[in-house]
């Protein structure tokens, strides 16, 4: 057999399940996905917004006006900021309804409705379902003005908005003009037509239409005329609300109770049709109930999912790219730091890590455009309340003093607001809220001013980022910008498969074809058989911009009877896209043993 010139390419998408040897899709890969077939690099993503005082388990986000309202809920705390069309936040709100009750397991979920003044309401539900998607007890229900920033209030039934007998565990929808809530037992309510606010007037109703626990809702497209209808997921079946008007107003029927759901978080649209995670495997309805294909990476997502941690599985999506995420903590994390993806226009699947040991929450805006994800990692400790211990003598309003102690980079700093006589302080305005690595214990003494012997109660937090994703090439936090490690391994090329020949293949050339942003590297990897170990040639450079000859191509002189390509970008600004990569072999030794 002669020299011979074939290209580079497996077929598209990550094959985690089965062995390396016996599949025709790319090996391996990190922060790359499939377009056209071709591998190339995911974009990069960008902290906005760095005070997020609580581990965001569920968010939501509405634009307007060219701002997009976020709102984060966690275990304590409801938190709102706006984003601009130039990734600047405003400063976070505190909506906490005074009457919340908090909780580790606190999970959220929001949908937004129209007042009967016709503004635009936030409809927020919490309960405790994070240890359990089965958990039913303690649902509440909160709303508020979805651009405002006073605290949301609750609805209950001693105030007369919610009917004897409900049940708040699940979550809410809104199908235009009803608001629904859902909880256990298959029990779902909905409002007065217009009024989100109002669940026991004439016009709203109730219903248990399954017997399981109703975790997850969706607006569905076709109801008769322009009526609203819904999907409703319970933990055993998938149903569907009708507009019917009359004494019932809506009809339930059962879709398929047949059916499973992994968490309350992992359902998504996409196009008219709906995907989500199952326990056992992937499903998607489009007037049916089906199984999404996936002989690429099911076992590997269901095998490694910490199961303890399942209702922490979200999903998001990416339609430049046609791409579902299902985000989920792998192995022992218990928190989501890792995705799976499924492309719905290569009809594949791939993987790859999350950043920054991972993403809490996710959610996709039409008109934002971008993806925006939580973070989980905490950042240095910051000053949230400050409160005066001692009030010193002597200072004068305006005195800005700074707190002292601790392992600070940036200390705390309050602005002197009024004193009585002799300088005492009797009110301050915390103005910096500085940054440490051990905040110091209270009280804590504070220098600088005109007067002497303050000290302060400083409560201090350690927040978490907001990122938008898919802007830029790299991993930006402020002013320090991180190169993205990003690559790919191709499928087996093997003599004896493809050609039937028990020999080596020997590598004597590459002819690199990229769109291309900084240096890339490859290497020849691969063994002697399927139980040899694995042997990598050493590493070389495909130069961004060639300026001789030998820099065009890559010169080789590397075999293996079962050979791979493995391309990688690690550099500040890398970016690249696959093209017709082409390697010159020729038949090497016939060596079986590594």
């Amino acid at each position: 057999m002669p020299e011979e010139i074939v290209r580079i390419a497996s077929k598209p998408g990550i094959k985690r399940d089965g062995t390396r040897f016996e599949g025709e899709n790319y090996v391996d890969g990190r922060w790359v996905r499939f377009q056209r077939s071709l591998p190339r690099k995911i974009s990069g993503y960008r902290s906005i917004n760095k005070y997020i005082l609580g581990l965001a388990r569920a968010l939501h986000e509405y634009t307007s006006n060219g701002l997009t309202y976020v709102h984060a809920g966690s275990a304590a705390l409801l938190e709102r900021f706006y984003i601009d069309n130039n990734n600047n936040t405003s400063l976070v709100t505190d909506r906490t309804p005074s009457t919340i009750i908090a909780s580790s397991y606190n999970m959220w979920q929001f949908t937004a409705d129209h007042a009967t003044t016709g503004d635009l309401l936030l409809i927020a539900q919490v309960a405790p379902n994070l240890q359990y998607i089965s958990n039913n007890a303690d649902g509440q229900l909160f709303y508020g003005d979805l651009f405002g920033t006073a605290a949301l209030v609750e609805l209950t039934q001693a105030g007369g908005e919610l009917p004897a007998g409900y049940s708040l565990t699940g979550g809410v929808v809104s199908l235009n003009p009803y608001s629904f809530f859902f909880g256990d037992a298959g029990y779902v309510a909905w409002s007065v037509a217009g009024d989100p606010t109002d669940y026991v007037s004439s016009g709203s109703g109730s219903a248990n239409i399954t017997a399981q626990k109703i975790v997850a809702a969706l607006p569905l497209r076709g109801g008769p005329g322009t009526s609203p209808s819904g999907l409703f997921w319970s933990l055993d079946s998938l149903m569907r609300a009708s507009f019917s008007g009359g004494a019932t107003i809506f009809q339930f029927d059962t879709i398929s109770s047949q059916t499973s759901i992994l968490s309350s978080n992992s359902v998504i649209e996409y196009d008219g049709i709906f995907y989500w995670a199952g326990v056992d495997r992937f499903l998607m309805f489009n007037g049916v109930v089906q199984e999404v294909p996936n002989d690429l990476n099911l076992n590997f997502f269901f095998d490694n999912l910490n199961w303890e941690q399942r209702q922490k599985v979200f999903v998001t999506k990416v339609p430049r790219f046609g791409e579902i995420w299902w985000c989920f903590p792998f192995g022992s994390s218990t928190e989501p730091n890792w995705a799976v993806i499924y492309n719905v226009r290569e009809k594949t699947w791939y993987d790859t890590p999350l950043p920054e040991d991972g993403r809490s929450a996710g959610t996709y805006s039409a008109v934002f455009r971008k993806p925006l994800m939580a973070g989980v990692e905490p950042r240095n400790y910051i000053a949230t309340v400050v409160a005066i211990a001692a009030a010193g003598t002597g200072y004068t309003v305006g005195d800005v003093l700074q707190a002292t102690g601790g392992n600070t980079i940036v200390p705390v700093e309050i602005t002197v607001d009024a004193v009585s006589g002799g300088g005492v302080i009797t009110a301050v305005t915390l103005t910096n809220a500085g940054s440490a690595l051990t905040p110091p214990s209270s009280p804590v003494t504070m220098s600088g001013g005109t007067g002497t012997a303050a000290t302060m109660t400083i409560t201090y937090a350690q927040p978490y980022s907001f990122w938008v994703h898919e802007t830029g090439l790299n991993a930006v936090d402020g002013v320090t910008q991180q190169p993205i490690q990003s690559y790919f391994e191709t499928a087996e090329i093997s003599m004896p498969v493809q050609k039937q020949i028990n020999k080596a293949l020997q590598v004597l050339m590459v002819e690199p074809d990229f769109v291309q942003s900084g240096d890339l590297t490859m290497q020849v990897r691969g063994r002697a058989n399927a139980r040899a170990p694995e042997v990598n040639d050493e590493t070389k450079t495909i130069v961004e911009t060639p300026t001789t000859p030998d820099e065009q191509v890559v010169y080789l002189k590397t075999q293996r009877r079962e050979l791979r390509f493995y391309f990688e970008s690690n550099a500040i600004d890398g970016d690249y896209q696959m093209g017709m990569v082409l390697a010159h072999l020729q038949p090497g030794d016939g060596t079986v043993i590594g």
